[in-house]
């Protein structure tokens, strides 16, 4: 088999002439996917692509011999030559927790072997908050503490709602929505809303109105030069309706912060008001974190603490990608550790989580 470099040369427009023939012009420009990313990336959960492109000659659609095609569907597959078409590639959600490529050719049926254009779509193994494919929508979440949560999604699993109260009280609710006209999220925030416009992923990278914004801040070395995000990155809440921040640091030797790869957060610190408040040690042990749609490493603090942006994992990149079984470190000057035991689903999703703190002890049952 050819390299999958090779692919790449045929790509874009390519003319060529016949001297024993009246002169023609063969060959394609590629417009969607574009010819400067020949590769068309997708998250597990998206499920369309736009094809547009013009070409000189009479043309059609086929198989390439690079991956598998059974997943993508391309409704139009021949065609005239001095045109502009397109169209949308239809494409089912990635639940085999694993990526995958597909890989067309545009090929000039009247001069097949001078004229050819590719275009390859890569469906990565997990959606664009974080989890799997795979990963089952969780519905709600019972404390033994008196604490429930709720949560709402779409079809393609996006939340739509996260609803947190505990003993009746309203501690956290996120009203969710996505206009796919103009690609515009809309969440309202316990009377603040926010709007921003989303990519592929479906997620902001910080959200913000007139008075406050929700989002990823750089941490800075004492010379003014921000730090890398895969060493060390602020998630924060500013302005008038909240005052908090968690700086997510990773180990010396920094993560990976690629769509599918794994990555677990060192040590966690917690601020609010500018005073930390929390530093927290971390272990992780053998279950995934990505196996259901929350990240349930939110719940390690309790009800009372847990954001629901990132319970939601409405930031991908807070989301470790294993489950804490131990939390160590000080909350103001005393000594705080937390212990995390899981009980797991057959499809390995989260069945019971419990953290014991001490004294305390509360155990979160989740429906599915």
């Amino acid at each position: 088999m050819k390299s999958f470099l090779s692919i790449l040369a045929f790509a874009g427009l390519m003319t060529s002439c016949l001297s024993d023939e009246a002169s023609y012009r063969a060959g394609f420009t590629m417009i969607k996917p574009s010819a400067s990313g020949l590769v068309s990336n997708h998250y597990a959960n998206n499920t369309a692509d736009s094809l547009v492109f013009f070409s000189y000659g009479n043309w059609a659609i086929q198989d390439g011999e690079y991956g598998d095609n059974s997943w993508i569907t391309i409704p139009i597959r021949k065609g005239y030559g001095e045109a502009i078409y397109g169209q949308r590639v239809t494409m089912t959600q990635n639940t085999t927790g694993k990526p995958r490529l597909a890989h067309v050719v545009l090929v000039d049926t009247d001069h097949p072997s001078d004229a050819k254009a590719n275009m390859l779509l890569y469906q990565h193994a997990t959606r664009g908050d974080g989890s799997l494919g795979s990963a089952v929508d969780v519905k709600s979440i019972v404390g033994s503490d008196g604490s429930q949560i709720q949560l709402d999604y779409d079809e393609l699993h996006r939340p739509t709602l996260v609803d947190i109260q505990k003993d009746g009280s309203q501690l956290a609710r996120l009203a969710i929505s996505y206009a796919e006209s103009d690609s515009v999220m809309t969440i309202t925030d316990m009377g603040s809303t926010y709007e921003k416009a989303y990519e592929r992923d479906f997620q902001p990278y910080f959200l913000s109105n007139n008075v406050d914004t929700v989002g990823y801040f750089s941490r800075y070395y004492s010379s003014g030069y921000p730090i890398s995000a895969n060493l060390m990155f602020n998630f924060e809440h500013r302005g008038m309706k909240q005052n908090s921040c968690v700086t997510f640091r990773f180990t010396d030797a920094g993560a990976k912060l690629d769509v599918d790869s794994l990555h677990n957060v060192d040590t966690l610190f917690y601020f609010w008001k500018g005073e930390r408040i929390e530093k927290l040690a971390m272990t992780y042990g053998a279950d995934d974190n990505r196996n259901q749609s929350v990240d349930v490493n939110q719940l390690l603090r309790g009800v009372e603490e847990c954001d629901p942006y990132l319970l939601a994992s409405l930031f991908r990149y807070t989301r470790s990608t294993s489950i804490v079984t131990k939390a160590v470190g000080k909350k103001g000057e005393d000594d705080v550790e937390y212990n995390v035991t899981t009980q797991l689903n057959a499809d390995k999703s989260v069945s019971k989580l419990t953290v014991a703190n001490g004294t305390q002890t509360i155990t979160y049952t989740f429906n599915y």
